[in-house]
């Protein structure tokens, strides 16, 4: 094939390969909610590298590459088996735990959970738009109990006005962030060179260049033996007690003062394969940054337990970590200012060319799409009742931290990242104080739980950008994949919602995991209980947390050895890297010694083993999952 037809066929992504993803996206998300929701399993959402979606992926791959064999112009392109992947990227992140899994309950709990002791009635519901919201007692009786159908109507007419709502709502954020992915992307890719380490093996296993190099590498199949005998392992342990097991990890907890003060989350050595395979692909630096500072977050618990600091909250790792958070961002946009700026002029000048080829939209476009998502956001927020000046720095805020959340993946690539309650909810709190907001903003404030309390550990825009990164770097048509991207958040979201309900009619909400949802209004309650002032604790700790970060970023533009980054430092902060830690050390030793000793062509020797490690997990990951699913039994893993 000529260099000429082979560009074509890449950057052809045809009908056949939408239809493949919206075929897969429904049980994408059932297979979802059965882990994470019914079984409290393998919490696919919580990981950077989706490994459901993996796993579709391999599959998809090895079926296309049988094709080719058979009938080379019936196999899919790699560009349109990465566009698969990152429309059921998109289905998942939306799908998982932190989400539509939030979402579908907190319309229904503030009136499920309401009692007489409670007062939430009193205190909140008055503020609560009933277009948001679901308080039709015959229909939320069946979603908390179960044991019936949903397919009456009386049972799925009060649900679809406000889901049909939020749907909207969501391709409004999604098509938001986006824009944003479009605005940063030639910036960290092209001209700052980041590596994208969680998308390296998506990209390896569809590659056409040199076909089925990698499922023939006897090194590759050497680690997926061994990842999947170790979970195979695993599996057999928790359902058969008697049979040989090989324990993944190995909790420490120390009873005595001070050491107790790392409980939580405690000192915990896991051998996740997964994770050290993909800890391989990490950059030296940013992988020793990310296990030291784990240990770093344990030291500051025990020091303050030495001097007697715990009792008031230190190291108050979440105002650090919002301090973190918001100097990375300052430094990734001094760092692109002059290409932030080039954008900039290219939506406000007609004269200006676009510059922009092979982008997922125009930059134009881009900008006046990110101006038109943020007022649209700011319009709703002010029409469920918040005031419109909280609901703009609430969106501000939280696309900032989208921003933040992406670029920590495109550089350092972590096996799993948590900004765990140092999102603009906290944020503004703490530095308006709940008396300056007011009851209605905060009620209304609520409903966006699902965006902004966990779900930064199972985000949107960091698979777009990678979606995007994708595209680019297989040169598929990009804008194709905007669109397809766009097309799997809403299809997902769709997807997830009923599939959500449908099981939750079945077995009960209260049979699953349902609990981050009640968590909102338990707070709401709080804050409207006892209107509180600001908190200069936390202010002074976020300062803290900006000036360290700076600091080692000041350092690093100046030292090129110097080896602490702050994204190790945001990453590590909360309970997630204790199962995470180990294997990023030991993925980092071994590269630093594989480096040492044999350089850079030793790495690369050594590249199809680490990816095997990912993929014998993956598969037997799934494998023992679906048939837990089919079963009924609970076997878990990746739950750490």
């Amino acid at each position: 094939m000529s260099r000429k037809n082979a560009t074509r066929s890449v950057d052809s992504i045809q009908r056949r390969a939408v239809i493949i993803a919206l075929l897969l996206i429904p049980l994408n998300s059932y297979w979802v909610l059965h882990l994470s929701y019914v079984y409290d399993s393998n919490r696919p959402a919580s990981l950077a590298l989706l490994f459901n979606v993996l796993f579709i992926l391999l599959m998809l791959t090895l079926v296309n590459n049988c094709v080719r064999r058979a009938r080379p112009i019936w196999a899919l392109t790699q560009g349109e088996l990465l566009a698969v992947y990152a429309m059921l990227c998109q289905a998942t992140v939306f799908a998982g735990r932190d989400m539509i899994q939030v979402l579908v309950p907190l319309l229904a709990n503030p009136f499920t959970h309401a009692t007489p002791e409670n007062e939430w009635a009193q205190l909140f519901h008055r503020h609560l738009p009933d277009w948001l919201t679901v308080d039709d007692p015959a229909a939320l009786d069946g979603f908390q109990r179960g044991m019936e159908s949903l397919y009456r109507a009386e049972a799925w007419r009060p649900w679809l006005g406000p889901l049909s709502v939020w749907i909207v709502f969501i391709g409004v954020l999604a098509f938001t962030m986006l824009c944003v992915s479009v605005l940063v992307r030639r910036q960290w890719s092209d001209r700052e060179k980041l590596t994208y380490p969680i998308v390296a093996l998506p990209l390896d296993v569809t590659s056409e260049i040199r076909p089925h190099v990698l499922f023939h590498s006897r090194t590759m199949w050497t680690g997926a033996a061994v990842a999947a005998t170790l979970n195979l392992l695993n599996a057999v342990g928790q359902v058969f007690p008697q049979a040989p097991s090989f324990p993944l990890y190995t909790e420490v907890h120390i009873a005595a003062e001070p050491w107790s003060a790392m409980d939580p989350p405690g000192l915990r050595f896991s051998v996740f394969p997964f994770a050290i395979g993909l800890g391989y692909f990490i950059p030296l630096d940013l992988a020793f940054s990310g296990w030291f500072f784990y240990l770093f977050w344990l030291a500051q618990r025990v020091i303050g337990a030495t001097v007697g600091w715990h009792t008031l909250g230190f190291p108050f790792h979440v105002a650090q970590l919002q301090g973190t958070w918001i100097a990375l961002f300052l430094f990734v946009m001094w760092s692109g200012r002059h290409h932030f700026l080039g954008t900039l002029r290219s939506a406000l000048s007609p004269r200006a060319r676009p510059g922009n080829d092979g982008e997922g939209m125009t930059y134009r476009f881009a900008v006046w799409g990110l101006v038109f998502g943020l007022a649209a956001m700011t319009l709703f927020s002010w029409q469920a009742g918040m005031q419109w000046w909280f609901a703009l720095a609430f969106f501000g805020l939280y696309l900032a931290m989208a921003a933040v959340v992406s670029r920590v993946r495109a550089e350092l690539g972590p096996p799993a990242h948590g900004f765990y309650n140092a999102g603009p909810d906290t944020i503004l709190t703490s530095f308006l104080g709940t008396k300056t907001i007011g009851r209605q903003s905060l009620s209304a404030m609520s409903l966006f739980y699902w965006i902004n309390h966990l779900s930064y550990r199972s985000h949107p825009m960091p698979h777009q950008l990678e979606g995007l990164w994708l595209a680019n770097k297989v040169g598929a048509n990009a804008r194709k994949v905007a669109v397809l991207i766009l097309v799997g958040a809403v299809a997902g979201s769709i997807a997830a919602a009923w599939g959500h309900l449908h099981i939750s009619y079945q077995m009960g909400l209260e049979n699953g995991r349902s609990w981050y949802a009640r968590s909102a209004y338990t707070r709401l309650a709080q804050w409207v209980r006892a209107p509180g002032e600001p908190d200069a604790i936390s202010m002074a700790f976020s300062g803290v947390g900006f000036v360290f970060s700076s600091a080692l970023l000041l350092l690093r533009k100046r030292f090129l050895w110097f080896p602490f980054h702050p994204v190790g430092y945001v990453v590590s902060s909360w309970w997630t890297f204790t199962g995470l830690w180990f294997p990023l050390f030991i993925a980092w030793a071994t590269k630093a010694v594989v480096l040492r000793i044999g350089g850079v062509r030793a790495y690369r020797r050594l590249r199809p083993f680490f990816s095997g490690l990912i993929v014998g997990d993956v598969l037997m990951a799934s494998v023992v999952s679906l048939v837990s699913c089919a079963t009924g039994i609970p076997v878990r893993y990746l739950s750490w």
